[in-house]
């Protein structure tokens, strides 16, 4: 084939666009996440559990199954980011895994990790699906409505941000609003402790529903058109979700390998 011809098919896929189907927060809201998580942990905890990723930073962790969604290896993992429910409907399991039957069977399978004989490498490999789909699973536009895949398939217009609402929703009013560790965790200080100690109750079926709750916020915007009132209405959700992500995500990875639980 003529050279040129090849350089522009090149071109072209590479400036195709990519969907975002299987991304959510982005790396930063995903690293926020364990982040958040972290601060929460005691120190023989994070110990454990970093001894288990291993190489990986707890950041690196938390964004391994999106690093790894360009290895064809790992095509099978491109439904368990998310889960599509029509509005005004419940929640009914099927035998096709997504984020809540990945996240739910991942959790049960690491509590009994000691007595199961399961190996170093099985453990990192739940743990790194925990790290990520807990980020995933707040994130209203992952458990959102099929008819629109997540939100990806509106395009907004706006002076502020632009492309579809679900990469909006996973990194752009985040960084826009420049969101960071130490504003989430100034907004956790702001929380009753009662209100943290219900928020890190396990039940990851609640949460999924908790994330759906937002859905009429998130597409609270008229003729395709996001103005500053809506990003800045909008950005306590936000704010709130990877805080409680992480305090969940802490959680979950206190009760699995803190040493001074008994198994």
């Amino acid at each position: 084939m003529n050279r040129k011809i090849i350089t522009l098919i090149l071109v072209i896929l590479l400036t195709l666009p990519v969907s975002n189907k299987c991304m959510a927060w982005g790396k930063t809201g995903h690293s926020l996440v364990a982040e958040i998580a972290f601060n929460f942990l005691d120190e023989p905890t994070q110990k454990i559990v970093k001894q288990y990723l291993g190489n990986l930073s707890i950041e690196e962790a938390a964004n391994w199954m999106d690093t790894e969604k360009s290895n064809s290896y790992y095509n099978y993992m491109r439904k368990w980011h998310y889960l599509d429910i029509d509005k005004g409907e419940e929640y009914s399991p099927s035998s096709e895994r997504n984020i809540l039957s990945v996240l739910h069977s991942s959790i049960v399978e690491l509590r009994g990790y000691k007595n199961s004989g399961m190996s170093k490498k099985e453990v990192k490999y739940r743990l790194l699906l925990i790290f990520h789909l807990v980020g995933d699973l707040h994130q209203p536009l992952h458990t959102g409505y099929a008819i629109d895949k997540g939100g990806n398939t509106i395009e907004i217009n706006s002076p502020y941000v632009s492309g579809n609402l679900h990469s909006i929703w996973d990194t752009q009013i985040l960084e826009f609003k420049k969101i960071n560790l130490d504003t989430c965790l100034n907004y956790c200080k702001t929380m009753p402790s009662g209100d943290i100690a219900e928020i890190k109750k396990i039940n990851e079926l609640k949460w999924m529903y908790q994330s759906r709750s937002y859905l009429d916020r998130v597409y609270g915007f008229e003729n395709n058109y996001m103005d500053k009132a809506y990003i800045d209405n909008n950005i306590s959700i936000i704010k709130k979700q990877l805080v409680v992500g992480g305090l969940r995500l802490a959680s979950i990875l206190d009760e699995i390998f803190n040493p001074a639980n008994k198994s």
